[in-house]
């Protein structure tokens, strides 16, 4: 009885080249999350940094009083 181990040998194959994708799309995962973190840090200091000019402004008398101003409902959507 002779078998035929060639359908085994394909399908080991496939599952190596399955694993060699998966192991990238990890690595993108990974690379995507840090580039998130940098983005989450920098649009936190960007929110701080439009509140601290807004209090610059309000102890300088100044009032922002045009429409779409970073007026406090403005901030507080960002």
């Amino acid at each position: 009885m002779d078998k035929d181990f060639c359908g085994f040998r394909d399908e080991r194959g496939k599952c190596e080249k399955i694993s060699v994708i998966n192991q990238g799309l990890k690595e993108e995962i990974q690379e995507i999350k840090k580039q998130n973190d940098v983005l989450k840090a920098a649009f936190q200091d960007y929110k701080s940094s439009l509140r601290s000019l807004q209090v610059n402004k309000k102890q300088d008398g100044i009032v922002d009083r045009a429409e779409g101003g970073l007026g406090e409902n403005k901030l507080k959507e960002l």
